[in-house]
């Protein structure tokens, strides 16, 4: 089959076909299970760019062993404020699901607590993982490194990666979610413009040539966001968890060889317990105060005023109502994908 229009799916249905696809490509568990939470998570809030469009490339990766779907991340060096994660190059969720569960651990024990990992993979959606540790009662930050995908200010060519960054805290019901690129539009949010043949908008991406483009066809390298801004906080991100894990990426990238690169990724997570702090009670008082008088700003004409996280939950609900509709070029990837592993599509 074809897909002609969008293809609609409950989100449980969705995330039962993304694991066995990557089961059979050969992504062992809890891998698979994480990974494809984590990419139904994207789809459900209006991210396709980190949701299960992704999975051919993961397959390509799992494939070509730049994915280990076997790997066992574990800790190396191991404190109650500071642990250092062993990836070998696991699934990107996998890594991160580990690198905040002992971030929670070593909070609890020391008040704050920060986590490297090192040689992982495309850690997709970084909110899916600070929205986890928010539920704990915890605040949140990670950030994750990666190749040259991005322009460096004053470069005509990819120089830093779009270096993702997330921020989360435990919420009145749900927990508020900051989640970012340094790239003025996301790696993703590119490839599924190029699948749809959606224009970018202006000052989104250069070409080959280095000369700037609306036509996604064209686009090679997003620009960084607000210029030098993005591209040094991407910069950052490369020494905050590549350099620090003594892993290092972008440097290797670019003095080498294109055809001696491969897909790697590095990232970094700080957590504070709350309660360590202040009254978990109080600390939601003070946030109550705080977003009713976000709320109460006048509205602009791109308003109203909300708070971070709170248009992906609204959507997520939605779809979660209604399902998930597929881009015809994701539907179709997906299908060829189960027909060669033998497993059919639920739409079909």
């Amino acid at each position: 089959m074809t897909a002609s229009r969008s293809s609609t799916i409950g989100a449980g249905k969705l995330q039962a076909f993304a694991q066995a696809l990557l089961a059979s490509a050969g992504l062992g568990e809890p891998g698979a299970t994480v990974v494809a939470e984590s990419l139904v998570w994207a789809d459900l809030r209006g991210s396709p760019g980190h949701g299960v469009a992704r999975i051919p490339q993961y397959a390509a990766w799992l494939a070509s062993g730049e994915i280990n779907g076997r790997a066992q991340p574990r800790p190396g060096l191991s404190l109650p404020a500071l642990t250092v994660i062993e990836g070998d190059r696991c699934a990107g969720a996998l890594g991160m699901q580990l690198a905040a569960r002992h971030a929670i651990a070593g909070a609890r024990k020391a008040g704050a607590s920060l986590v490297l990992l090192r040689e992982t993979t495309h850690t997709g959606a970084l909110g899916f993982h600070t929205a986890h540790v928010a539920r704990e009662g915890m605040f949140a930050m990670a950030m994750a490194a990666s190749g040259p995908l991005m322009a460096y200010h004053g470069a005509s060519v990819a120089g830093v990666s779009t270096a993702p960054l997330s921020m989360a805290c435990p919420g009145p019901c749900e927990p508020i979610v900051f989640d970012m690129a340094s790239g003025a539009v996301a790696f993703g949010k590119l490839m599924q413009a190029r699948a749809t043949g959606r224009p970018l908008e202006p000052g989104w991406a250069i070409d080959a040539m280095g000369n700037p483009t609306t036509d996604a066809r064209l686009a090679t390298t997003p620009l960084p966001l607000g210029g030098p801004k993005g591209s040094g906080l991407a910069l950052m991100a490369e020494i905050a968890c590549s350099l620090l894990g003594n892993h290092p990426i972008l440097a290797p990238a670019l003095l080498a060889p294109a055809a001696m690169q491969r897909h790697t990724q590095n990232a970094w997570m700080l957590v504070i317990d709350i309660a360590q702090v202040l009254d978990p009670s109080r600390f939601q008082e003070h946030l109550a105060e705080l977003a009713a008088a976000i709320h109460d700003l006048p509205a602009s004409a791109e308003g109203p005023p909300r708070l971070p996280g709170e248009r992906g939950y609204a959507e997520a609900c939605v779809r979660n109502a209604s399902g998930i509709a597929l881009a015809p070029a994701t539907a179709d990837a997906l299908e060829a994908l189960g027909r060669q592993a033998g497993i059919g599509a639920p739409w079909a």
